[in-house]
Protein backbone atom coordinates (compact mmCIF):
# COMPACT_ATOMS: atom_id res chain seq x y z
CA UNK A 1 0.00 0.00 0.00
CA UNK A 2 1.87 3.09 -1.28
CA UNK A 3 -0.06 5.86 1.20
CA UNK A 4 -0.13 5.24 4.89
CA UNK A 5 -3.60 4.21 6.54
CA UNK A 6 -4.54 7.63 7.93
CA UNK A 7 -3.94 9.32 4.08
CA UNK A 8 -5.47 6.43 2.75
CA UNK A 9 -8.96 7.01 4.50
CA UNK A 10 -8.71 10.57 3.62
CA UNK A 11 -8.14 10.32 0.34
CA UNK A 12 -11.28 7.88 -0.01
CA UNK A 13 -12.78 10.23 2.14
CA UNK A 14 -13.97 8.15 5.10
CA UNK A 15 -14.26 9.29 8.27
CA UNK A 16 -14.49 7.04 11.52
CA UNK A 17 -18.33 6.03 12.33
CA UNK A 18 -19.18 6.07 15.96
CA UNK A 19 -21.92 4.09 16.25
CA UNK A 20 -19.94 0.87 14.31
CA UNK A 21 -16.97 1.36 16.79
CA UNK A 22 -14.75 2.41 14.17
CA UNK A 23 -10.93 2.80 15.12
CA UNK A 24 -8.63 2.59 12.46
CA UNK A 25 -5.47 1.03 13.18
CA UNK A 26 -2.72 3.62 11.19
CA UNK A 27 0.65 1.67 12.98
CA UNK A 28 1.99 0.08 10.01
CA UNK A 29 4.87 -1.40 11.64
CA UNK A 30 1.69 -3.11 14.22
CA UNK A 31 0.08 -4.43 11.25
CA UNK A 32 3.24 -5.86 9.69
CA UNK A 33 3.85 -7.15 13.07
CA UNK A 34 0.33 -8.67 13.27
CA UNK A 35 0.00 -10.02 9.82
CA UNK A 36 3.90 -11.77 10.65
CA UNK A 37 1.71 -13.62 13.46
CA UNK A 38 -0.94 -14.47 11.50
CA UNK A 39 1.51 -15.79 8.59
CA UNK A 40 3.23 -18.17 11.52
CA UNK A 41 -0.06 -19.64 11.52
CA UNK A 42 -1.53 -20.22 7.91
CA UNK A 43 -1.76 -18.75 4.96
CA UNK A 44 -5.67 -19.23 4.26
CA UNK A 45 -6.81 -16.33 6.17
CA UNK A 46 -10.50 -14.61 6.87
CA UNK A 47 -10.39 -11.61 8.12
CA UNK A 48 -12.96 -10.25 10.07
CA UNK A 49 -14.15 -6.20 9.59
CA UNK A 50 -11.33 -5.72 7.16
CA UNK A 51 -11.73 -1.60 7.67
CA UNK A 52 -9.60 0.19 5.84
CA UNK A 53 -7.48 -2.93 4.68
CA UNK A 54 -4.55 -1.86 7.49
CA UNK A 55 -3.85 -5.60 8.14
CA UNK A 56 -5.26 -6.43 4.45
CA UNK A 57 -2.65 -4.99 2.75
CA UNK A 58 0.65 -6.67 4.86
CA UNK A 59 -1.44 -9.99 4.40
CA UNK A 60 -1.55 -9.80 0.79
CA UNK A 61 2.07 -8.75 0.49
CA UNK A 62 2.97 -11.82 2.57
CA UNK A 63 1.30 -14.35 -0.07
CA UNK A 64 -1.97 -14.92 1.86
CA UNK A 65 -5.58 -15.33 0.34
CA UNK A 66 -7.60 -13.31 2.53
CA UNK A 67 -11.05 -13.28 2.53
CA UNK A 68 -12.21 -9.81 3.89
CA UNK A 69 -15.47 -9.36 5.66
CA UNK A 70 -16.82 -5.63 5.89
CA UNK A 71 -20.02 -4.43 6.30
CA UNK A 72 -19.14 -0.36 5.90
CA UNK A 73 -19.70 0.35 2.15
CA UNK A 74 -17.29 3.18 2.11
CA UNK A 75 -14.95 1.17 3.40
CA UNK A 76 -16.00 -1.76 1.03
CA UNK A 77 -15.42 0.90 -2.40
CA UNK A 78 -11.90 1.48 -0.38
CA UNK A 79 -10.65 -2.24 -0.16
CA UNK A 80 -12.00 -2.70 -3.74
CA UNK A 81 -10.47 -0.26 -5.12
CA UNK A 82 -6.89 -0.89 -3.51
CA UNK A 83 -7.05 -4.99 -3.10
CA UNK A 84 -9.66 -5.82 -6.22
CA UNK A 85 -7.56 -6.49 -8.63
CA UNK A 86 -4.97 -8.95 -6.48
CA UNK A 87 -5.46 -12.49 -6.89
CA UNK A 88 -5.61 -13.66 -3.58
CA UNK A 89 -8.22 -11.13 -2.46
CA UNK A 90 -11.91 -11.46 -2.09
CA UNK A 91 -14.45 -9.45 -0.46
CA UNK A 92 -17.40 -10.33 1.60
CA UNK A 93 -20.17 -7.75 2.45
CA UNK A 94 -21.55 -8.55 4.91
CA UNK A 95 -22.51 -7.70 8.97
CA UNK A 96 -20.16 -9.53 11.28
CA UNK A 97 -23.71 -10.04 13.07
CA UNK A 98 -24.99 -11.97 10.15
CA UNK A 99 -22.00 -13.79 8.99
CA UNK A 100 -22.81 -17.55 7.85
CA UNK A 101 -19.84 -18.51 9.54
CA UNK A 102 -19.71 -22.39 7.54
CA UNK A 103 -19.95 -20.66 3.88
CA UNK A 104 -17.62 -18.24 4.30
CA UNK A 105 -15.29 -20.80 5.37
CA UNK A 106 -16.03 -22.84 2.74
CA UNK A 107 -14.41 -20.66 0.67
CA UNK A 108 -11.32 -21.15 1.90
CA UNK A 109 -8.58 -23.89 1.64
CA UNK A 110 -8.39 -25.87 4.71
CA UNK A 111 -8.06 -24.43 8.10
CA UNK A 112 -8.28 -20.96 7.56
CA UNK A 113 -6.96 -18.23 10.43
CA UNK A 114 -9.31 -16.21 11.43
CA UNK A 115 -8.39 -12.63 12.52
CA UNK A 116 -9.54 -9.16 13.00
CA UNK A 117 -9.71 -5.93 14.74
CA UNK A 118 -13.12 -6.77 17.28
CA UNK A 119 -15.43 -3.83 17.64
CA UNK A 120 -16.24 -4.36 21.65
CA UNK A 121 -20.05 -4.91 20.81
CA UNK A 122 -19.59 -7.48 18.79
CA UNK A 123 -16.62 -9.31 20.57
CA UNK A 124 -18.65 -11.90 22.63
CA UNK A 125 -20.81 -12.74 19.87
CA UNK A 126 -17.55 -13.64 17.66
CA UNK A 127 -15.79 -15.39 20.54
CA UNK A 128 -18.68 -17.78 20.57
CA UNK A 129 -19.21 -18.09 17.14
CA UNK A 130 -15.44 -18.97 16.81
CA UNK A 131 -16.21 -21.33 19.62
CA UNK A 132 -19.10 -23.06 17.07
CA UNK A 133 -16.60 -23.30 14.24
CA UNK A 134 -13.44 -24.32 16.26
CA UNK A 135 -12.72 -27.48 14.16
CA UNK A 136 -12.73 -25.55 11.12
CA UNK A 137 -9.75 -22.99 12.06
CA UNK A 138 -6.30 -23.69 12.31
CA UNK A 139 -6.56 -20.68 14.85
CA UNK A 140 -7.61 -16.59 15.54
CA UNK A 141 -5.60 -13.25 16.34
CA UNK A 142 -7.64 -10.97 17.11
CA UNK A 143 -7.17 -7.65 18.28
CA UNK A 144 -10.05 -6.66 21.81
CA UNK A 145 -10.24 -4.31 24.54
CA UNK A 146 -7.78 -5.05 27.24
CA UNK A 147 -10.23 -6.14 29.39
CA UNK A 148 -11.27 -8.67 26.72
CA UNK A 149 -7.96 -10.13 26.69
CA UNK A 150 -7.98 -9.80 30.90
CA UNK A 151 -11.25 -12.29 30.96
CA UNK A 152 -9.75 -14.39 27.85
CA UNK A 153 -6.48 -15.19 29.93
CA UNK A 154 -7.53 -15.04 33.41
CA UNK A 155 -6.42 -17.98 36.01
CA UNK A 156 -8.88 -19.31 38.66
CA UNK A 157 -9.46 -17.00 41.85
CA UNK A 158 -9.66 -13.80 40.17
CA UNK A 159 -12.29 -11.42 39.40
CA UNK A 160 -11.81 -11.63 35.68
CA UNK A 161 -12.24 -15.24 35.84
CA UNK A 162 -15.12 -15.85 34.28
CA UNK A 163 -17.74 -17.40 31.39
CA UNK A 164 -15.04 -16.60 28.69
CA UNK A 165 -12.37 -17.83 30.55
CA UNK A 166 -13.85 -21.01 31.04
CA UNK A 167 -15.32 -21.46 27.93
CA UNK A 168 -12.95 -20.54 25.44
CA UNK A 169 -9.92 -22.13 27.71
CA UNK A 170 -11.52 -25.00 27.23
CA UNK A 171 -11.58 -25.27 23.50
CA UNK A 172 -8.27 -23.07 23.23
CA UNK A 173 -5.41 -21.89 24.17
CA UNK A 174 -4.71 -18.52 25.05
CA UNK A 175 -2.19 -16.24 24.58
CA UNK A 176 -1.47 -12.41 25.07
CA UNK A 177 1.12 -11.57 21.77
CA UNK A 178 1.38 -7.84 22.65
CA UNK A 179 -0.31 -5.65 24.51
CA UNK A 180 -1.33 -1.90 22.35
CA UNK A 181 -1.72 1.89 23.28
CA UNK A 182 -4.92 4.15 22.25
CA UNK A 183 -1.94 5.73 20.05
CA UNK A 184 -1.99 3.39 16.62
CA UNK A 185 -5.70 4.48 16.55
CA UNK A 186 -7.67 6.98 14.33
CA UNK A 187 -9.64 8.06 16.45
CA UNK A 188 -7.44 6.89 19.25
CA UNK A 189 -10.11 4.79 21.96
CA UNK A 190 -10.06 5.49 25.50
CA UNK A 191 -8.81 2.30 26.93
CA UNK A 192 -5.98 0.26 25.52
CA UNK A 193 -6.04 -2.89 23.57
CA UNK A 194 -4.14 -5.89 23.50
CA UNK A 195 -3.73 -8.68 20.57
CA UNK A 196 -4.54 -12.27 21.36
CA UNK A 197 -3.82 -15.78 20.20
CA UNK A 198 -6.89 -18.60 20.05
CA UNK A 199 -5.06 -22.08 18.95
CA UNK A 200 -7.78 -24.77 19.37
CA UNK A 201 -7.13 -27.89 21.65
CA UNK A 202 -8.85 -30.83 23.03
CA UNK A 203 -11.60 -33.10 20.61
CA UNK A 204 -14.57 -32.15 22.78
CA UNK A 205 -17.74 -32.81 21.28
CA UNK A 206 -20.64 -30.09 20.39
CA UNK A 207 -23.00 -32.15 23.02
CA UNK A 208 -20.23 -31.89 25.90
CA UNK A 209 -19.70 -28.25 25.13
CA UNK A 210 -23.58 -27.24 25.15
CA UNK A 211 -23.48 -29.15 28.62
CA UNK A 212 -20.20 -26.54 29.92
CA UNK A 213 -21.88 -23.87 28.36
CA UNK A 214 -25.34 -24.40 30.04
CA UNK A 215 -23.66 -24.82 33.54
CA UNK A 216 -21.51 -22.28 33.31
CA UNK A 217 -23.39 -19.63 32.34
CA UNK A 218 -25.85 -20.75 35.27
CA UNK A 219 -23.65 -20.78 37.61
CA UNK A 220 -21.78 -17.96 37.13
CA UNK A 221 -25.15 -16.07 36.63
CA UNK A 222 -25.30 -15.51 40.31
CA UNK A 223 -21.40 -15.33 40.86
CA UNK A 224 -20.77 -13.84 44.29
CA UNK A 225 -22.83 -16.38 45.72
CA UNK A 226 -21.31 -20.08 46.54
CA UNK A 227 -21.18 -22.70 44.31
CA UNK A 228 -23.01 -25.39 46.91
CA UNK A 229 -25.80 -22.39 47.14
CA UNK A 230 -25.93 -22.36 43.38
CA UNK A 231 -26.69 -26.15 43.03
CA UNK A 232 -29.20 -26.13 45.11
CA UNK A 233 -30.94 -23.58 43.69
CA UNK A 234 -30.13 -23.65 40.12
CA UNK A 235 -30.59 -27.57 39.92
CA UNK A 236 -32.76 -28.23 42.91
CA UNK A 237 -30.36 -30.27 44.83
CA UNK A 238 -30.20 -30.98 48.58
CA UNK A 239 -27.24 -30.09 50.72
CA UNK A 240 -26.42 -34.16 50.72
CA UNK A 241 -26.55 -34.43 47.18
CA UNK A 242 -24.09 -31.43 46.78
CA UNK A 243 -21.67 -32.94 49.12
CA UNK A 244 -21.63 -36.37 47.26
CA UNK A 245 -21.15 -34.36 44.06
CA UNK A 246 -18.20 -32.09 45.85
CA UNK A 247 -16.57 -35.22 47.07
CA UNK A 248 -16.61 -36.58 43.30
CA UNK A 249 -15.88 -33.69 41.43
CA UNK A 250 -12.89 -32.35 44.09
CA UNK A 251 -14.55 -29.10 44.65
CA UNK A 252 -15.36 -27.37 47.66
CA UNK A 253 -19.19 -25.78 47.95
CA UNK A 254 -17.79 -22.98 49.99
CA UNK A 255 -15.97 -22.16 46.96
CA UNK A 256 -17.54 -19.36 44.43
CA UNK A 257 -17.34 -19.89 40.22
CA UNK A 258 -14.63 -17.87 40.02
CA UNK A 259 -12.32 -20.13 42.30
CA UNK A 260 -13.10 -23.85 40.31
CA UNK A 261 -10.04 -24.61 37.94
CA UNK A 262 -11.37 -25.60 34.20
CA UNK A 263 -10.58 -29.54 35.04
CA UNK A 264 -13.55 -29.22 37.78
CA UNK A 265 -15.77 -26.80 35.47
CA UNK A 266 -14.94 -30.29 32.98
CA UNK A 267 -15.91 -32.57 35.39
CA UNK A 268 -18.96 -30.71 37.28
CA UNK A 269 -20.63 -30.01 33.74
CA UNK A 270 -20.53 -33.86 33.00
CA UNK A 271 -21.96 -35.20 35.86
CA UNK A 272 -24.78 -32.44 35.82
CA UNK A 273 -25.36 -33.69 32.32
CA UNK A 274 -25.33 -36.63 33.43
CA UNK A 275 -27.60 -36.37 35.92
CA UNK A 276 -30.29 -34.15 33.66
CA UNK A 277 -30.38 -36.62 31.53
CA UNK A 278 -31.49 -39.61 33.54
Amino acid sequence: MSLSQLALLREYGIRPVKRRGQHFLTDGNLARAIAADCLALGSELLELGAGGGALTGPLLDGGARVIAVEVDRNLCQLLRGEFGDRPGFTLVEQDLAHLDWEATIAQLVGKPVVVGNLPYVLTSEVLFALAQARRRIAGAIFMVQKEVADRLTAAPGGRQFGVLAVLLGSLFTMTRLRSVPPTVFWPQPDVASAVVQLTPYGDWSDAQYRRLRSTVKKLFAQRRKQVGTLLRSSYNLTSSEVNTLAAGVGFNPDQRPEQLELAVWHRLAERLGAEENR
